[in-house]
């Protein structure tokens, strides 16, 4: 029996749920707090944009969490995403090397 694979969570949604829903904030007020448009905090909630290094700042700050837990947030998502669309084409592509012999590169 296959499990079922669900599609990744963007990380605006995760912070969303994780972070603001519990405080009951609004997304107006969370982009105030963040010093942000509310358009631009909205986006990230929609998973109209990513979690860049700004914004990860800007969320560490706030949360007073290390920004890189944010933004590892996002990298993972964007593996996911990648992992679903690309892993396949680029393991027919390359081969590992223990496959092809040590010195040996074919084009």
């Amino acid at each position: 029996m296959t499990q079922a694979k669900f599609p990744p969570v963007h990380p605006g949604k995760t912070v969303w749920r994780k972070f603001f829903e519990p405080l009951n904030l609004d997304t107006e007020q969370a982009a105030n707090a963040l010093k942000i448009p509310p358009y631009q905090f909205q986006d990230l909630v929609d998973g109209k944009s990513k979690i860049d290094l700004e914004m990860a700042y800007r969320l560490g700050r706030y949360f007073q969490i290390e920004p890189e837990m944010f933004l590892n947030l996002q990298q993972r998502y964007d593996f996911e995403v990648w992992k679903d669309r690309q892993e396949s084409v680029v393991k027919r592509q390359v081969k590992p090397r223990s496959e092809i012999g040590k010195r040996q590169i074919q084009p």
